[in-house]
C-alpha cells in the first residue's frame, strides 16, 4: 500500500495524534480553571464581585501580554482591524458571564458552582449543532436531559440561596459558550495566546469601567493579591491559552466534554486544601450531570 494513501496512525482509545493532543491541552485547561473556584472565593472574602474582577483580569492581562511579549515582541498581526467586532463580542460575552460567575461563588460553596457550569457544556453542543453543523444524535439529546435533571436533583430542598446560584450560574454560562463559539471561529485568525489576551484585556476594561461607576473599586491587602496574582496565571491565563489551543484540534462540543471535568478538579482541591466535601445528594446531582454530558458528545463507531 502507498504510504501517502495509509488511513491515519490511531493513538490511545482510537484517537489520531492531532484529536490526542487537542485532548490533552484542553484536559490540561480544566485542570488549571479549576483554580479560578478556590482562588476567587478565597479573594472574594476581602472583595466583592465588582472589585474583585478587573483586578483579576488585569493580572491575567499581564500574564498575557509578558508571555507575549517574550515570544512575539511588541508587533501585532495585521488582521486585527478586521476582527474588531468579534474581538470585542468575545470580551464582552466573557466580561458578563465572570461577572455573574463571581457572584455566584461568591454566594456559597465553589465546588457547587462548578458542577452548575457543566451547564455550558450542554449550550456548547447546542450551539455547535445549530451554528457549526456539529450533528447531534437521539441519544445525545437524551445525554442532555439527563444532565438538566442532575441539575434539578443537585437543587432539590437546597434552599432559595442554592436555588440563585444556580440560576446565576446557567445565565453566566450562556454568555460564556457564546463567547467560546467566537473563540472557536477566529482561533486560526489570532494566536491562542494573543486571543486569550485580548478577552482579559477587554474584561479588565469592561467590569472595571462597571466597578467604577458603582464605587466598588478597592486596593486589597498582600494575601489577597496573592491568591489574584497566582490564581489569575491558572485560571483566566493559562486555562484559556491552552482551551484555545485545543480547539485547533477539536470541535465545540469534543472541547465542552473534556472541560466538563472540571469539577472533579475543583472537589479535589477544595478536599486539599479547606477539607470541604460537597453532600451526597448534590454528589448524586454532579454524577448524573457528568453522565448525561458524557452521553450527549459520546461519539459510537459506525
Amino acid at each position: 500500500m502507498n504510504a501517502d494513501n495509509a488511513a491515519p496512525k490511531k493513538l490511545f482509545f482510537n484517537l489520531e495524534p492531532a484529536t490526542l493532543k487537542g485532548v490533552l491541552l484542553t484536559l490540561a485547561s480544566a485542570a488549571c480553571v479549576s483554580v479560578t473556584f478556590i482562588a476567587s472565593k478565597q479573594a472574594m472574602r476581602e472583595l466583592s464581585p465588582l472589585a474583585f474582577t478587573p483586578l483579576w483580569f488585569a493580572a491575567a492581562s499581564m500574564w498575557g501580554a509578558g508571555f507575549y511579549a517574550g515570544r512575539s515582541g511588541l508587533s501585532l498581526p495585521g488582521n486585527l482591524r478586521q476582527l474588531v467586532w468579534p474581538l470585542l463580542g468575545l470580551g464582552i460575552f466573557n466580561g458578563l458571564a465572570n461577572y455573574l460567575l463571581f457572584s455566584a461563588i461568591n454566594l456559597g460553596d465553589p465546588t457547587l458552582v462548578a458542577f452548575f457550569s457543566r451547564s455550558e457544556t450542554i449550550y456548547s453542543v447546542g450551539l455547535g449543532a445549530l451554528l457549526l453543523s456539529e450533528r447531534m444524535l437521539g441519544y445525545q439529546w437524551l445525554g442532555a436531559g439527563i444532565a438538566i435533571a442532575g441539575a434539578g436533583v443537585m437543587t432539590f430542598r437546597g434552599g432559595s440561596v442554592v436555588g440563585l446560584m444556580l440560576l446565576i450560574t446557567l445565565v453566566s454560562n450562556f454568555f460564556l459558550s457564546l463567547s467560546t463559539l467566537i473563540a472557536k471561529q477566529y482561533v486560526r485568525a489570532v494566536p491562542p495566546l494573543l486571543l486569550s489576551t485580548i478577552r482579559t484585556v477587554l474584561m479588565t476594561l469592561l467590569l472595571g469601567a462597571i466597578g467604577l461607576f458603582a464605587g466598588e473599586l478597592a486596593w486589597p491587602g498582600w494575601l489577597t493579591w496573592a491568591w489574584i496574582i497566582g490564581g489569575a496565571f491558572f485560571g483566566p491565563f493559562l486555562s484559556y491559552v491552552l482551551f484555545y489551543r485545543g480547539l485547533l484540534y477539536l470541535n465545540l462540543g469534543q472541547g465542552a466534554v473534556i472541560r466538563s471535568l472540571q469539577p472533579l478538579f475543583v472537589a479535589v482541591y477544595s478536599w486539599a486544601l479547606f477539607g470541604t466535601l460537597i453532600t451526597g445528594q448534590q454528589f448524586i446531582g454532579g454524577v448524573m450531570m457528568l453522565a448525561g454530558v458524557s452521553l450527549m458528545l459520546w461519539q459510537r463507531n459506525r
